[in-house]
């Protein structure tokens, strides 16, 4: 085994590997490729880019492909049935998002191309000649990708998807100095069958590295919100805010794996993070830290920064008028991304509000909360049910923090 990789391994970010050369420097380049499939990279797509920033260290030279030419085909990796075929100028449109994502997001030398540059122009004909030739029906067959599909269907289009990304590996091969692809384990099919159409061409011998698929300490894939959701890189499709607390809210158990996949710091100082949060296991050390860098890298020092002091105010102890310090639209992702309830007369008492939204069960056990003391409006506790609602300045003028016990809080707004 390559001694490089040893590291890679502890970070848990090496699934699959061909035999790799002694030292890393002699794979001259490695290269990723994004399909873009979707307007905006969301987190799934961070493990594969993990590994491509830990490779670049190693002074392996970065290629991002962005799959301005597959996309329009699709790739059945992963998939249980035919993938709708994209409009070409939703792709193009596609691509330029997520060539700038990727621009912003990785801080070091890299080479980004677009692989309709070398595909668009190749004809059918050229294709079948150059490509098709050399790989047999029997070879693709044999991947799972295919194998999977037989029963349920796969059209000629898809099942020629792998001998598409095999001409990327053979092209950026001979023309820039590529001896290495990376991608998610749902890719070593792809990545094998691009090494096989090298050594027929070629008789280069050139190598294949995957990540992990992750899954969290229960085996539910990792990279969804609670409801499902991807989570998004775009801020206009997942809320920096949302982002965050994404982070914020891994478990325990997760938490020492996504450490080591996700952040950059040393493999020693995430060791001394994880064995302070073993210590103090309630101040979530860990997940504040990774949750600030994840939302630093991706959205920026400073919108990080006012994202985690908001958290720590919304469900610390801080004072709320630092809420109002945010700029407006964070402000309205916060309260949008809680439980959110909307208003229209604040002069009722606010326990008749709080009972007619459905934030208290009835109004005896909003009396309870009250003798208890553990009824709160924007940090201030109600000690009379007949308090209004507009006798308790709002935030932003529209916006009130409710809260009942220790741990149930959401926003309350006027309806406008």
């Amino acid at each position: 085994m390559s001694e490089w990789i040893a590291s890679l391994r502890v970070r848990g970010l090496v699934q699959d590997h061909t035999p790799l050369p002694d030292r890393p420097e002699a794979l001259g380049a490695m290269y990723v490729g994004i399909d873009p499939t979707a307007d905006s990279l969301h987190i799934g797509h961070l493990a594969p880019l993990q590994l491509l920033y830990h490779l670049a260290q190693l002074g392996i030279h970065p290629i991002v492909v962005i799959g301005g030419a597959t996309a329009r085909v699709g790739d059945p990796s992963g998939r249980k049935s035919e993938r709708p075929l994209l409009p070409p100028e939703v792709v193009q449109q596609n691509a330029q998002k997520i060539a700038a994502q990727v621009q912003r997001l990785l801080p070091f030398p890299f080479t980004l191309l677009d692989n309709y540059e070398w595909i668009g122009g190749l004809s059918l004909l050229d294709f079948l000649r150059e490509v098709g030739k050399f790989i047999t029906v029997s070879y693709l067959l044999s991947k799972e990708t295919v194998l999977s599909r037989l029963e349920s269907g796969i059209s000629f289009t898809e099942f020629s998807y792998p001998l598409l990304q095999a001409y990327d590996f053979y092209y950026l091969c001979r023309h820039r100095g590529c001896r290495l692809q990376i991608g998610g384990a749902d890719q070593w099919g792809n990545i094998t069958t691009g090494i096989e159409l090298i050594r027929k061409l070629t008789g280069e011998e050139v190598y294949g590295l995957t990540c992990p698929l992750l899954t969290r300490a229960d085996g539910t894939k990792f990279g969804k919100s609670d409801s499902g959701d991807n989570i998004w890189l775009d801020p206009t499709k997942t809320s920096p805010y949302k982002f965050y607390q994404f982070w914020f809210n891994q478990s325990d158990a997760d938490i020492p794996m996504l450490l080591k996949v996700f952040s950059w710091r040393p493999l020693q100082e995430i060791q001394a993070i994880l064995e302070d949060q073993a210590k103090t296991p309630e101040r979530r050390l860990a997940q504040r830290t990774l949750a600030y860098e994840m939302t630093a890298r991706v959205h920026g020092e400073d919108i990080a920064q006012s994202v985690q002091r908001a958290s720590e105010v919304v469900f610390g102890a801080g004072d709320l008028a630092e809420l109002e310090r945010l700029p407006a639209t964070l402000l309205e992702a916060i309260a949008n991304d809680m439980p959110h309830y909307t208003w229209a007369e604040p002069n009722l008492p606010v326990l008749d509000i709080l009972v007619r939204i459905g934030f208290l069960r009835s109004k005896s056990e909003g009396r309870q909360l009250l003798l208890q003391g553990g009824l709160s409006v924007n940090r201030q506790r109600i000690a009379d049910e007949r308090q209004t609602l507009a006798a308790i300045p709002p935030l932003r003028g529209r916006y009130w923090l409710i809260q009942r016990g220790k741990k149930h809080l959401a926003w309350l707004s006027i309806l406008t």
